[in-house]
């Protein structure tokens, strides 16, 4: 027992904070700078600015913190999930005698930096409803007054006023100038819409800028100025970069033009529009008189008395013909008619004469009655002594009955 404590008593004995301080040193010279990459997990934003979160793999977690003075400079959001690389260094948390990585930057894996903040603000506000077709307003078809969100000293504002001076030199233009590249550019252009809807007049904004870098443009893809487009109390007209340049203003937008000329020339091209309508009204309307003319002429021939006694004569013409036609077909068949009655009544008659008595008469018979006139079929008709006429084909006889025989063999 006295040997141990002899040697406890040899041996130099730290306290915790003495421990950790000196892990802490050891620590934060070795990892000044350092790459570390991991999934974001447990992310939290403060209302502070500051950001928490972990860097985990498989097998380990790294607690991580970026401090608002620094995260500023991070395009995207924090989301638990994303696979990122964090550049920073190491440092010791004395009161929880835990390490964490102070975080500087941030670079998502796969996808720039940039191109996922741009996608995950276009997201939000899709859910929200403001990149919705429905939500969008018509232009003003002949706007008096314009309001113009760009920089004072930029080619654009050139483009757009030399637009309008040649498309339509009637309308007035207001110019809140703002910058549109650089850190605190977005809220000095949010302001700017802000500022021009205070004015009653004005009829629709063009909120516009030239080309360049996707950082040149950040500005128009941020929250705040989407938000300042998506709330403005006229329509608003995009006009950022040029053709291929995409931006969160361009979607939220009423409309959005491929370059700030080509979004004065949406405002200025109304008076041409509206010039070219009535060109074709005028068209239509002419066309339509004649149409209507013609029909009116049509129907006023038709109802002339004129017309009407050409129409009935031609009826009239129609119905004779008609009878004739049917009188022709009707005497045809008269006279087939006819035709076939002769033809039946002289067979007929042959027929009648071949079978009537005078014909059996001159084939050798004769005809046989009493002076009353009654026929003799049978020998039984007559009495002895009763006088009866003989019927020949040429005269009669006239006789007496002798005797009679009721049959031919007696």
């Amino acid at each position: 027992m006295f040997g141990l404590k002899e040697n406890i008593a040899l041996q130099q004995v730290l306290t915790v904070s003495q421990l950790t301080e000196q892990i802490r040193l050891v620590l934060e010279d070795e990892f000044i700078d350092i790459h570390i990459v991991g999934e974001i997990s447990n992310a939290k934003i403060y209302p502070s600015g500051h950001w928490y979160f972990s860097l985990k793999d498989k097998d380990s977690t790294l607690p991580c913190v970026s401090f608002k003075n620094t995260n500023q400079s991070i395009k995207f959001r924090l989301e638990d999930g994303l696979m990122v690389v964090a550049r920073g260094r190491i440092s010791v948390y004395p009161p929880r005698g835990a390490y964490q990585m102070i975080v500087h930057a941030l670079e998502p894996v796969g996808i720039g930096d940039w191109q996922l903040a741009f996608e995950q603000l276009k997201t939000k506000l899709d859910s929200e409803g403001w990149l919705a077709i429905e939500r969008k307003r018509p232009l003003p078809l002949l706007p008096q007054n314009i309001g113009v969100v760009t920089s004072a000293a930029g080619a654009a504002l050139r483009d757009i006023l030399s637009a309008l001076n040649r498309r339509n030199r009637n309308v007035s233009v207001l110019i809140s100038p703002c910058r549109v590249q650089g850190e605190g550019a977005e809220l000095e252009i949010a302001q700017a819409i802000k500022d021009l809807e205070q004015y009653p007049d004005i009829e629709v904004i063009l909120v516009a800028r030239g080309g360049g870098s996707i950082e040149d443009l950040w500005a128009f893809n941020t929250e705040a100025v989407a938000r300042a487009v998506a709330n403005c109390r006229v329509p608003v007209i995009s006009g950022v970069g040029h053709e291929t340049d995409i931006t969160i203003c361009d979607l939220v937008a009423d409309k959005r033009a491929p370059t700030p000329t080509a979004a004065a020339e949406l405002v200025a091209r109304g008076a041409e529009e509206l010039t070219a309508k009535w060109s074709s009204l005028y068209k239509h309307l002419q066309q339509g008189i004649k149409e209507k003319i013609f029909a009116l002429k049509h129907r006023l021939l038709k109802a002339s008395p004129l017309r009407s006694l050409d129409n009935y004569q031609h009826r009239l013409q129609n119905q004779r013909l008609r009878i004739l036609n049917i009188q022709d077909r009707l005497l045809t068949t008269i006279d087939r008619l006819v035709t076939s009655s002769r033809f039946k009544l002289e067979h007929s008659h042959e027929k009648l004469k071949s079978l009537g008595p005078v014909n059996v008469l001159n084939r050798g018979f004769s005809l046989v009655r009493k002076q009353n006139g009654e026929i003799i079929r049978q020998a039984n008709q007559c009495n002895n002594g009763e006088i009866l006429e003989v019927l020949l084909s040429q005269g009669k006889l006239i006789v007496k009955v002798e005797s009679i025989n009721n049959s031919w063999e007696e």
